[in-house]
């Protein structure tokens, strides 16, 4: 019996270790999947001039026990993978849309109980409410929520951070090419 525990252990960790999830309080559940995905129904892609991360008072009070997050390096990471995609073309003179991004909530374990508690310290993770807004008006939004609860040696800092700003980036690239594919 005891032999099992083990592998069933290393099974829930790897379950728990990632994740990440898009949440719509608007559109239309696709009652034929599975996973209830939310329709989103695309618009002409126009590109994004500027983009914009702020705290809200939740996060603003966590930020004193989470010093590891930088909203400098999230802003940094996001500019940079909407820029790969194309989305972000502050220099183009079509480009006329917000992205801004609201951190909700956010906790960073420390080093210590990152690699020696692993995942059962809990989980890394940040949580922002994305607006696209052409001038005041609200075009989309959603949620992202990116999780990470992996430790040991790869419980570094660093390593966790840059994982977390890089994933919370690319599910917000994703969820506007859903909405603003770019047509060749």
């Amino acid at each position: 019996m005891k032999y099992l525990l083990l592998p069933l252990i290393v099974y829930i960790a790897l379950l728990t270790g990632c994740a990440s999830t898009i949440n719509r309080t608007t559109g239309t559940v696709k009652e034929t999947s599975q996973v209830k995905e939310i329709a989103v129904q695309s618009i002409k892609f126009t590109p994004i001039k500027s983009v914009s991360i702020s705290l809200d008072a939740n996060a603003q009070k966590k930020l004193a026990d989470n010093a590891n997050f930088s909203e400098q390096k999230l802003r940094e990471k996001l500019r940079q993978v909407l820029v790969s995609g194309n989305y972000l073309q502050s220099g183009n003179a079509n480009a006329k849309l917000q992205l801004d991004v609201l951190i909700t909530s956010i906790r960073v374990r420390s080093a210590a109980s990152a690699i020696l508690l692993g995942f059962f310290a809990g989980a890394d993770n940040i949580t922002g409410q994305v607006f696209l807004k052409d001038g005041d008006k609200v075009i989309d939004n959603f949620e992202v929520d990116i999780s990470y609860a992996f430790g040991g040696a790869m419980g570094d800092t660093d390593m966790r951070m840059n994982w977390m700003y890089e994933s919370f980036s690319t599910k917000i690239l994703e969820e506007l090419k859903k909405l603003m594919p770019i047509t060749k």
